[in-house]
């Protein structure tokens, strides 16, 4: 692709047109505080929700506790940070874009053999900054993919991700308070704010998880190489 150096002022400019929903911190002096010189840093960003989803994305820290739930889960988050997955996308060289995924149904998407994340292309032209924040939380899970690089996936994989994804999603609320609740979009509903909900159940055995992951991934391997599988994910494969 031929990199493409627009001015992003506009960005935060019109920040006034985006649908906030409540919130318990000013978006604007959030993005101020963690922007990202795409000019330098990603000259390839010419869409203004991905330029959004990628700033928000730096921006987040996760919760310790949070880390360490999962971890007595048996998830391993591939990363600790947003921006940790920033800096990874911005090192390889990762491109975004958004288009129709080769799986039909799917938020998102990592292309290992071209090092492109695919989000839907329903989502294009967003001003929701809610839907940003859950293309920020789909970002951040397809680029643990593009950390593995292998092309290949399993339940277990998927459930590290997963686990990530359900952390960030509890760091947005944390920041930004109930924005995603009058949502109907699929992203949100069927996706991050489903999954933050079933990592935090407060059922001991996650059995509607379980569940969950033998519907959407039962057809992967327990585990890989990278992702040896625990306990969830032999459950899950063993259900099926």
């Amino acid at each position: 692709m031929t990199p493409i150096s627009p001015v992003f002022s506009y960005i935060a400019s019109g920040v006034s047109k985006y649908r906030w929903n409540n919130h318990t911190t000013d978006p604007v002096e959030q993005r101020r505080a963690q922007s990202i010189d795409f000019m330098k840093e990603m000259p390839w960003v010419n869409d203004p929700a991905i330029a959004t989803a990628l700033t928000e994305l730096k921006g987040l820290m996760f919760a310790p506790e949070d880390l360490y739930y999962l971890k007595r889960m048996g998830i391993e988050a591939p990363f600790h940070s947003g921006k940790e997955a920033v800096d990874f996308i911005e090192k390889e060289n990762i491109r975004i874009i958004f288009d129709t995924p080769a799986e039909e149904g799917v938020h998102a998407q990592y292309d290992f053999y071209k090092n492109i994340i695919t989000i839907n292309k329903r989502y294009k032209n967003t001003t929701d900054f809610a839907v940003m924040l859950a293309i920020a939380e789909a970002i951040l899970h397809e680029t643990g993919h593009a950390k593995d690089k292998d092309g290949n996936s399993s339940i277990q994989e998927e459930l590290n991700f997963l686990g990530m994804n359900a952390i960030a999603h509890r760091a947005f609320l944390k920041k930004y308070g109930d924005i995603f609740s009058d949502s109907n979009e699929p992203i949100i509903n069927d996706g991050v704010s489903l999954y933050a909900k079933l990592f935090f159940d407060t059922d001991p055995s996650k059995n509607a998880l379980i569940n969950r992951i033998k519907e959407k991934y039962g057809d992967l391997p327990a585990g890989d190489r990278l992702h040896p599988p625990g306990k969830i994910a032999r459950t899950a494969k063993k259900q099926l």
